[in-house]
């Protein structure tokens, strides 16, 4: 049955990847400056019914289907994402309601979006010299608040088992 999970996960993160680079890409659709983080936001919603090793999994690959069609070192959105499954996964059974979901969704938006400019940064991609950059964190988690209301019920009805808990929004 977790084969299963992992599959339809994978499937679900795949699609976002897809939907991230050709819908909210460089150049593509950005309000404001910025776009929502759909690939975060899916593996937000699939970890919550996996196991720790295949959520991490999850959030690996995801992250690393977004640096390769990205334009960063490779790796970056790989240990951001990592560091969100992980993240998600330690605090999924403390989380129930709109409140908490959307604030949880929103903390952890902004809390990835600050490593990857500290990574990035580390890295030479001068990502604090940008003049939009509380815009590029902020404006992402907003976005993922508000889109998380179709993806987290979506990512429900793929994955939760009957009688186990879900996304409570």
């Amino acid at each position: 049955m977790m084969g299963r999970r992992v599959a339809i996960s994978l499937g679900f993160v795949a699609i976002a990847v897809i939907l991230q680079a050709n819908l909210f890409g460089p150049g593509r659709i950005q309000p404001f400056g910025a776009s929502p983080a759909l690939v975060m936001l899916s593996v937000i919603a699939v970890t919550r019914y996996l196991d720790e090793e295949p959520a991490l999994l999850i959030g690996f690959t995801g992250g690393l289907l977004q640096d390769l069609l990205g334009s960063q070192p490779l790796g970056l959105w790989a240990l951001v994402l990592t560091v969100v499954a992980y993240a998600t996964v330690a605090t999924r059974d403390r989380v129930e309601g709109l409140p908490l979901v959307a604030g949880g969704v929103a903390l952890l938006t902004i809390g990835a979006m600050v490593l990857f400019v500290v990574l990035a940064t580390l890295f030479a991609q001068d990502t604090l010299q940008d003049q939009a950059l509380a815009i590029k964190v902020i404006l992402p988690a907003v976005y993922n608040v508000a889109i998380a209301g179709a993806v987290l019920p979506l990512a429900t009805k793929l994955l939760r088992q009957p009688g186990e808990p879900g996304w409570a929004i």
